[in-house]
């Protein structure tokens, strides 16, 4: 039986994603402005993005997902390939511009979906 990952166990795994990824980045991008170059901290976020896709397409989630042993998957319990892990992470964006309602769904429905994974058709369960 699959059991899919809740509300909190998502959020903790969240958490972690933003210390491990968000604050190398923003010392990156913080030392990248003090010596004057301008453009380049957005090419970090832009390599930041690829690389959050890359690992949950290929590998099943972010770093925070995986020290927590758990796994995003499509329906088949496959991982999710880097085109569908786009969608996703697209979809999570408009997750968050509605009042964070489309993570707030994951609390609410059976399989833990929040909107992002009801768009690309994915799920996170434990490993």
């Amino acid at each position: 039986m699959t059991s899919y990952a809740g509300f909190w166990i998502r959020l903790v795994a969240a958490i972690l994603d933003t210390i491990i990824f968000g604050l190398p980045v923003l010392l990156i991008q913080f030392l990248l402005a003090f010596i004057g170059i301008d453009a380049l901290p957005y090419f970090v976020d832009i390599f930041v993005i690829w690389f959050i896709v890359y690992l949950e397409g290929v590998h099943g989630g972010t770093p925070g997902k995986l020290i927590l042993g758990l796994r995003i998957v499509d329906a088949k319990g496959k991982f999710i390939g880097m085109p569908n892990a786009l969608l996703r992470y697209v979809a999570s964006t408009l997750s968050a511009l509605i009042l964070c309602i489309g993570y707030l769904m994951i609390a609410f429905n059976s399989r833990k979906q929040g909107l992002h994974d009801k768009i690309a058709g994915t799920y996170v369960i434990w490993k």
